[in-house]
């Protein structure tokens, strides 16, 4: 194998070299390195005293292989096996699972204020607003991406604006307490670090925002590159803030009148970047189908058209336990990026845009064959993309992968199959997007304690009962539980309205 041996705190690996393969991008950069940064945190810090370093093994990826084992602290709450939301009785069960889509009927804006009327959502927000108490940087504005790490990508940020709001219209957070926030963030922002490119870097210092590169170490010419996916989602939070407080807009208007947003998109295409192997940026197509059209939905909000990512997607259909889907035609086999067909954009979709007429099939069998694989294995299942309290430290778990059914893959292509988890933010989700629905009800009972009453909300539990609850925490798993039941007392409108 071609490549050059690199020394990792005591570890030597090869690292192959860059080819074309791995230059298409799917969305992987924005959530798995945090996981792994705080699991090698907490190891090396206590013999250290310094954040410790590891290795991308190419572009948008990392090398789980270096990973120790974690050792955060077991949570204060702990989870029951079965929890149960106090105020909302079990569903009666159901032979023969069906999942209807509706078609949201938004209430009338109106100037009173979304209330959670259930005791159950009143406790679940407290819990989840815990998270952004608890890692919310005063000097910056910045929430750390996962718990007690102070680094961050777009993507995270994007869910902590969305998270700040849901918590500020649901009464968690004071007007002035809120001011403050969003005030010194907009400061950061207008004077944030960019790289040649006019992008803001794919990682950031939450202490400091200073550029990061994805392994947490220093990035001060910004040779990472940007995500097309991660900026989407996070001009949804600036475009959420400047919806529902105007006297933001002009702040954000001069904050993004700095960045060459232009070229997020090219030839109609997602566009990203990324570090090539003779340091400079690379140019890609960034997005497979589902977070391709989610990141393309979102950047119609700042009038920039990807307009062959919403219309000449490659997919083709399969059949997955005798249910037709559409999944992407590019594959890690043949594009180096795999093809991940999972809860995720689909659920964010729904929470913050509003889904399409186009896209309500794909969902309506994305949820009813979840299902109908719990009738089937006695399993419930949600699928996502999560971070892991071990290795690989995180994983996506697809209903569609890589031509495989129910698959669990790292962003290499190795597959998990016994790591097989229930994601907390996905049954948050569907039961803000579907509450008539057995399967969604059962999802969110079941999820309702899987919290740490001082850190916030567990990305899940696994399926093996050995293994027990998923305990890693993060930004993106208690800002999507706050989305979600924000979305449920404003009577199901999209929060970009």
């Amino acid at each position: 194998m071609v490549g050059r041996w690199v020394a990792i705190t005591g570890v030597s690996v090869i690292l192959s070299s860059l080819t074309t393969q791995h230059l298409v991008c799917s969305r992987t950069s924005t959530e798995c390195l945090h996981s792994i940064s705080h699991s090698l945190r907490s190891r090396f810090s206590q013999h250290q005293g310094r954040s410790p370093s590891f290795l991308l093994a190419a572009p948008d990826n990392f090398n789980p292989d270096l990973q120790p084992q974690p050792s955060a602290p077991a949570p204060t709450e702990t989870p029951v096996e079965k929890p149960q939301i106090p105020s909302v009785p079990p569903p009666a069960p159901s032979p023969k699972p069906t999942v209807s889509v509706p078609v949201p009927k938004p209430t009338p804006t109106t100037n009173t204020p979304p209330r959670l009327t259930q005791e159950a959502d009143r406790i679940a927000a407290q819990r989840a607003w815990k998270y952004f108490e608890r890692n919310w940087n005063t000097k910056t504005g910045l929430v750390n991406a996962v718990d007690n790490l102070p680094w961050t990508t777009l993507w995270d940020q994007g869910s902590a604006i969305l998270g700040i709001h849901a918590a500020r219209q649901l009464g968690l957070l004071p007007a002035g307490v809120f001011q403050k926030r969003i005030d010194t963030l907009l400061q950061t922002l207008e004077t944030l670090p960019l790289p040649a490119t006019g992008l803001p870097n794919k990682a950031y210092s939450t202490h400091t925002a200073q550029m990061r590169q994805l392994d947490n170490t220093p990035d001060p010419q910004g040779k990472s590159g940007w995500s097309a996916l991660d900026m989407a989602r996070f001009l949804v939070g600036l475009h959420v803030l400047r919806e529902h407080y105007p006297e933001y807009s002009d702040r954000i208007h001069r904050i993004t009148t700095r960045w060459k947003l232009a070229n997020l998109v090219k030839n109609g295409w997602l566009n990203g970047g990324i570090s090539s192997a003779n340091g400079k940026i690379l140019q890609v197509q960034e997005g497979r189908l589902g977070y391709e059209q989610y990141a393309a939905h979102s950047l119609k909000l700042w009038n920039l058209e990807a307009d062959k990512a919403l219309s000449q997607p490659p997919v083709k259909t399969v059949s997955v336990d005798g249910i037709v889907l559409e999944v992407d035609q590019r594959n890690f086999k043949n594009s180096g990026a795999t093809n991940y067909l999972t809860n995720d954009p689909y659920l964010l979709w729904g929470l913050e845009l509003g889904w399409s007429d186009a896209v309500k099939p794909q969902v309506n069998k994305l949820l009813q064959l979840q299902a109908q694989r719990f009738q089937r294995t006695g399993n419930l299942t949600a699928v996502n993309e999560d971070s892991l309290d071990r290795p690989p430290y995180f994983l996506y778990y697809s209903v569609y992968a890589d031509d495989q059914p129910w698959h669990v893959t790292d962003t290499r292509g190795r597959a998990y199959p016994q790591l097989r988890f229930l994601s907390t933010k996905a049954a948050f989700a569907w039961f803000a997007l579907v509450p008539n629905d057995p399967y969604a009800k059962k999802l969110r009972n079941f999820v309702q304690n899987l919290a740490d009453q001082n850190r916030g909300y567990l990305s899940g539990r696994y399926e093996q009962r050995q293994l027990g609850v998923n305990r890693s925490i993060d930004i993106n798993t208690n800002a999507i539980v706050l989305e979600s039941l924000l979305y449920q007392a404003r009577g199901q409108r999209p929060l970009v309205l």
